[in-house]
């Protein structure tokens, strides 16, 4: 029997503004949705044998995107992070893990790119468990890496 590799969790972090090469993880979302989008263009092309007929439809790729929205929970102290980040293009790296022999997990898949934070909303709620939304766009190409077997 074969079964698919699920990732169990992701961790999401932002390049530093001042030091490129450094990392920050966002602390408290470990939930995502990754959306991998062709943006198309249709047109509708008529047969030349029976032009009174309706036409079929031509599908034409004019470009891809990833958006990525992570579910968890703001950490009130990265509030700044989000402030500063807010519309605003930078690198991102997104991980993808499986619950493993180590605390950490075991990383199966890494997401690097631009992205932009289109949205970082914080969910307060007395009666019962609050909650947070971030959302990215990218920005450019972006680069998918799956961890080695046994990595």
């Amino acid at each position: 029997m074969s079964l698919p590799t699920e990732a169990d969790f992701a961790l999401i972090s932002i390049e530093s503004a001042t030091t490129p090469g450094e990392f920050t993880k966002l602390c408290g979302f470990f939930g995502a949705q990754i959306n991998r989008t062709a943006g198309t263009n249709d047109r509708f092309r008529r047969d030349c044998d029976k032009p009174a007929l309706p036409g079929y439809r031509r599908s034409k790729t004019t470009g891809r995107q990833l958006d990525i929205t992570s579910s968890g929970t703001i950490n009130i102290p990265d509030i700044a992070i989000y402030n500063e980040a807010l519309g605003v293009v930078r690198s991102y790296k997104v991980e993808l893990f499986q619950d493993g022999t180590t605390d950490g997990g075991d990383l199966i898949h890494t997401i690097t790119g631009d992205f932009n934070l289109t949205s970082a909303n914080t969910n307060v709620d007395r009666e019962s468990e609050g909650g947070g939304e971030i959302t990215l766009a990218s920005d450019g190409p972006w680069t998918e890496t799956a961890a080695p077997a046994g990595a």
